[in-house]
């Protein structure tokens, strides 16, 4: 529900865009917002959702992939269940 509001409450760019600098850090936030903390910081992982373009979070994804060898779709299917 709150990423649901945070949709509605944000402008989410729709640009094709890559900020690759940009990707690298949010794939390291989701990280320390999810696996890499005991619990999560569902704040933090909403802010990126809710404001990053679909072009920039699939880059993050990636990204995330590549630095933490698992998809974050997996991941979060665990955090959130």
């Amino acid at each position: 529900m709150q990423l649901l509001l945070a949709y509605l409450n944000n402008h989410r760019p729709e640009t094709v865009h890559v900020d690759m600098h940009q990707a690298e850090n949010d794939a390291k936030s989701l990280y320390k917002a999810g696996e890499g903390r005991l619990g999560t910081d569902e704040a933090a992982i909403i802010h990126i959702l809710s404001t990053r373009s679909a072009a920039q979070l699939n880059a993050s994804f990636n990204i995330y992939r590549q630095m933490y060898g698992r998809d974050i779709e997996k991941v979060w299917g665990t955090l959130f269940s």
